[in-house]
């Protein structure tokens, strides 16, 4: 049980660590600015045309696929973590 956890753990720090890169790199902040709670345009400022370059590095980086639908429910960055937990782990089924 324990391993699992420390699976689940493992897993969404990568994803966290991954996902930050890909935001730093793409909208020009510093990861130190990025948290989980952080609000993708009114923190940190990105704008449509960077979210998009965003969501393109994601598929690539995550094997998910990531609907027009699916970017409107995306305020927080954890929102997209979930997302990114969630999908990830549906494709591997």
């Amino acid at each position: 049980m324990t391993s699992k956890i420390s699976e689940t753990d493992d897993a969404r720090a990568e994803v966290v660590s991954s996902l930050t890169k890909i935001l730093s790199d793409v909208g020009g902040v510093t990861s130190e600015d990025i948290s989980p709670e952080s609000r993708l345009i009114d923190d940190l400022a990105i704008s449509s045309l960077n979210l998009i370059e965003a969501i393109v590095q994601v598929e690539d980086a995550f094997g998910v696929r990531i609907e027009d639908a699916d970017v409107q429910g995306f305020t927080t960055v954890g929102d997209v973590i979930t997302f990114i937990e969630t999908n990830r782990s549906e494709a591997s089924k």
